[in-house]
């Protein structure tokens, strides 16, 4: 049975005053796989999250979301037609509770944003699916904890849960475990396997354990091209990509 394509780039090019970022890049993710986009510094992998995510235009090329053309979607729309996304940067509000930064989060599809006159209270009846995406990315016992008093990890864990809040089928993960020793990195790994379950992940990764332990399929990038694209077996074999990133990973 042919499995259906989540989301698809279609010759992607982005040009930056005279440079290339991304050059024809083709993507193909498939409905319920995690994909990892791996290359080394400056291969375009931020870009082409950019792009994907409506944080970017295409100079030329399309990306589309079960079929749907979306890169000509503001990233909200882009959001509200079912892909969400994580920062490499921390991106919560770090004054807030960790409860609070997720109640945001929910509030912001609905009407209460623009209800200014509206009783604080009228969140609660947000309260239950909040503490229910804190218990899913194992932040229920830091609930009423500062963001900002949060480690590395457990940060990275409320930004997961964050982009749980708008329900997405698929969601994009920008370097989940940099910066993270390997107590955090079994977290997360472990993690991005449960909040997978039902939805289609693609993330960007460094770390190449991460990677060989998460990935179904890899797509490779080199000077804003896809380099070699299949499943990590495949791709760790291609001479082409253990001279260009893997090196003597490949024969660990």
């Amino acid at each position: 049975m042919t499995v259906p394509t989540a989301l698809e780039a279609r010759h992607l090019v982005k040009d930056f005053r005279g440079f290339r970022a991304t050059n024809d890049v083709n993507l193909q993710v498939r409905e319920g796989e995690i994909h990892a986009i791996i290359g080394p510094n400056g291969a375009g992998k931020t870009t082409l999250f950019n792009l994907l995510s409506g944080f970017l235009r295409p100079t030329s090329g399309e990306v589309a979301l079960f079929g749907e053309r979306i890169d000509t979607l503001p990233p909200h729309t882009i959001v509200r037609r079912g892909l969400s996304r994580s920062f490499q940067i921390s991106s919560v509000f770090p004054s807030l509770t960790v409860r609070d930064n997720v109640l945001v989060a929910l509030e912001s599809p609905t009407s209460l944003p623009g209800q200014f006159w509206t009783p604080l209270s009228r969140l609660e009846t947000l309260g239950p699916r909040a503490d229910q995406i804190l218990a899913d990315v194992g932040l229920d016992g830091a609930q009423e904890r500062l963001a900002a008093d949060l480690s590395h990890g457990e940060k990275r864990q409320l930004e997961i849960g964050i982009s749980l809040t708008q329900d997405p089928r698929v969601l994009l993960l920008d370097e989940p475990t940099s910066g993270m020793g390997s107590e955090g990195i079994a977290r997360v790994i472990a993690l991005v396997r449960q909040v997978a379950r039902g939805r289609t992940v693609v993330l960007v990764e460094h770390n190449m354990s991460v990677v060989s332990e998460l990935a179904d399929r890899i797509t490779v990038l080199q000077y804003g091209q896809v380099l070699a694209s299949g499943r990590y077996d495949e791709v760790r074999r291609d001479p082409r990509v253990i001279e260009a990133y893997l090196g003597e990973e490949a024969h660990a």
